[in-house]
Parts: structure tokens; sequence; C-alpha cells
């Protein structure tokens, strides 16, 4: 893994080639993101901004060339960028994986308000938009019933809930390269991750007021998601105490989630271990040293 940081790290023509070419690409757009991160993290936010601005101007480029939307694939880039340097330049400041996924969270549900703040009525933002996706689908054969307003006012939150997943996961790949410069590993830092107090009690509000029929905007994914983390966290701290085997267990907890059912009930109960731990730990103090 160092050599594939150093790699990058060590030419900066290599890394706006990875942050712009792999960008709009499925899954590989993951790489682009945690390259930003580990230079941010090596190099701090100056030279990763230049790095992001030469990649923009290759990106808009690219896209011109695909007749892509370059509108909106140059403002999608410019604030993914944006948040991937600010999380990798405050872990780098920082060292500390909980107060960057702390702020991560957080620049997330501002992101929400936002995002409300800013379309007024979310429902009637996406309700036409879920409307053309269904009746596209219906048109290819599959009709599907669904509450589209029940829906539309979940959207919001859903979809920033899913980009906080994948920010994470990127956050934790570009730390694990740049840590991995240093001789130091991820795994400690992600087995002790907790959210914390404020984080904890913004989702027992959420919750609290989710119970009384306010709506939310899907607030409560964000936090689902963010808790379902700290959940993970506490299954690879009681892995590594209980020495389960080290390459496999990850195996039961990774396979279920490739099926949609089983996906949300393991999310569901990861984020249910990871609220409980964050109030009453579940995780104790460890003699072993540190892997």
């Amino acid at each position: 893994m160092s050599a594939v940081a150093k790699w990058l790290a060590g030419n900066r023509i290599r890394r706006v080639v990875i942050i712009a070419g792999l960008f709009p690409l499925p899954l590989l757009g993951l790489i682009s993101a945690a390259t930003v991160v580990m230079a941010a993290s090596l190099r701090g936010p100056r030279e990763t901004i230049l790095d992001c601005l030469a990649a923009l101007v290759l990106l808009i480029g690219l896209g011109v060339l695909t007749g892509m939307d370059v509108k909106m694939l140059g403002l999608s880039a410019a604030l993914s960028w944006a948040v991937w340097v600010a999380l990798g330049s405050l872990a780098g400041r920082t060292g500390s994986l909980t107060l960057t996924v702390q702020a991560g969270v957080l620049i997330t549900l501002v992101g929400l308000l936002v995002f409300l703040a800013a379309v007024g009525d979310p429902v009637a933002y996406w309700q036409p938009i879920l409307e053309a996706w269904y009746a596209d689908l219906a048109s290819q054969g599959l009709d599907l019933q669904a509450d589209l307003a029940q829906q539309a006012g979940m959207m919001s939150g859903a979809l920033l809930a899913f980009t906080l997943g994948g920010s994470l996961l990127a956050l934790m790949l570009g730390l694990s390269w740049s840590w991995s410069i240093s001789g130091r590993t991820l795994g400690e830092s992600f087995r002790q991750l907790q959210l914390g107090y404020v984080i904890g009690l913004l989702a027992a509000a959420a919750g609290a007021l989710a119970l009384a029929g306010m709506p939310l905007n899907g607030a409560l994914l964000i936090f689902g998601v963010a808790f379902a983390y700290q959940g993970a966290a506490v299954l690879a701290w009681w892995a590594r105490k209980m020495n389960w085997p080290r390459r496999w267990w990850w195996v039961l907890v990774i396979v279920p989630m490739l099926f949609l059912g089983v996906l949300a009930l393991e999310l569901a109960l990861l984020s249910a271990l990871g609220f409980v731990d964050n109030w009453f730990s579940l995780r104790k103090d460890d003699s072993r040293p540190a892997d």
C-alpha cells in the first residue's frame, strides 16, 4: 500500500490524471476521492487545491470531448473535491480519524440544511424527478408502485447519506495510503472511532422529532450511515480482541451487503450498535499493542 501511496504522492501529473480521469466513473470514482484525501493529508490544502484546479480543467476537457453535461460535472467535482480537501487536510493536521469523521458528518448535515433552504419545497423538487424515473422504468417493462410523495420527502437526506457513506470510505482509503508512508496503519484509529455526544444528541433529537411526526427530509438516514460506521468499528474492535480470522471475518459483513434486502437490515443493525456504543461504551480498554 505504501508503494501505491508513494507512486501517487510523488508526481502531480499522476495525481491530476487519476483525480480527473476516474471521478466520473462508477466505483473507480472512489480512487479519485481517495487520491484527493491522500494528497491533502500529506501536502496540505494549498498544493491539493492546485491539483484539483488542474484536474478540473482536464475533467471539463474530457466532458466536452465525450458530450457530458460539463456544467453539472464541473460543479459536482468542485464541491466534492472541496469537501475531500477539507477532510484530508484536517486529518493531516490533527492525525485524528475520529475528529475528521465527526467533521464529515457535520458538513453533511449542514449541506442538507443548505439544500433545503435553496430548493424551498423538497417534495416539489424531487417528485417530478421521481415520476420521470418511474415512467422510464415502466417503459422498460418494470412497473413499480411507490408512494412518490413519501419518497420525495426523503430523497434529500437519502442522497446525502449515500454521499456521506462513500466519502467516509474514500477518506479511510486515502488516509490508509498517506499514513502507510509514515508507517502508521488505519486499523487502530478505526477501531477507536466514535461520533461523540454532540452528534449523538443531534441524532436523538432527530429521532424524537420524527416520532412526533415532524418531516426531517431523510436526516435520520444520514445519522444511520454515520453510526453504521461506528458499529463496524465496534465489530472490528471485538474481532481483534477475540482473535477472529483477520482476513476473513469481514466477508461475513460485506457479502450480505450485496443483497439490497439484507443491506438495509445490516445497516440498521450496525447503526443501532454504533448508537448504543456512543452512549454506553461497548469497547473497554485493551492492553494489546496496536497493529
